[in-house]
């Protein structure tokens, strides 16, 4: 089992539980899901709270593995980089397919072997989904989530904005960093040092 239904209550992701070992050779079988505000809130992650998505899935049991396609389209609601306030951002799985895919395998017990290569307990033959579909839906947000222009929320920009120009400016004053015209002083004139060999080649030059 992954370890995110450890200290869990595993009960409220029963829908999302799937009997894979008693699938007959070479079967189908497809599964619809929605994952609404519930669903992201039992899931308990600060990245992503609010949302609705359908989810199509189809599994197909090959020779030796279980094929796992995951198709979905909705949207999110995550917060502004800019102003912090909420905003909607539509996912989908089109063009990406590759990207939505797990293959299952039986065995003793469960392991991660890849990114998209499972294994699970041969005894149990089930798989709870519900870590893998929130999992696939925030790798399909963007990184950067802005509100288009003049969507943002202009007051809370500017606190933002004011705080961060205050935190730089604190940084710098700690570095012990000055602007260079008031480090020197207009009665402390630069000196050079001048290296002693070049006094050496001028006596030789005077010389000649």
């Amino acid at each position: 089992m992954p370890r995110f239904f450890k200290n869990r209550n595993v009960g409220k992701f029963d829908a999302y539980l799937i009997d894979l070992k008693n699938m007959d050779p070479a079967e189908i079988r497809n599964y619809e899901y929605l994952l609404d505000n519930r669903f992201f809130m039992n899931i308990g992650e600060d990245e992503l709270q609010k949302g609705k998505v359908n989810v199509s899935l189809t599994v197909e049991r090959k020779p030796s593995f279980f094929q796992l396609e995951f198709h979905f389209h909705g949207m999110v609601i995550v917060s502004c980089d800019r102003c912090l306030d909420e905003m909607e951002i539509p996912v989908e799985s089109d063009g990406n397919r590759s990207n939505y895919r797990l293959i299952v395998k039986l065995g003793k017990e469960y392991a991660e072997e890849s990114d998209e290569i499972l294994i699970i307990s041969e005894e149990e033959g089930t798989l709870n989904l519900a870590w893998f579909l929130y999992e696939f839906v925030a790798l399909a947000i963007p990184m950067r989530h802005i509100h288009s222009p003049g969507k943002c929320n202009k007051s809370m920009s500017a606190k933002l904005k004011k705080h961060s120009t205050r935190d730089r400016d604190d940084d710098e004053a700690s570095s012990g960093y000055e602007d260079e015209s008031v480090a020197m002083s207009d009665d402390e004139p630069e000196t050079e040092t001048v290296d002693p060999r070049w006094d050496k080649l001028k006596d030789l030059k005077d010389e000649i």
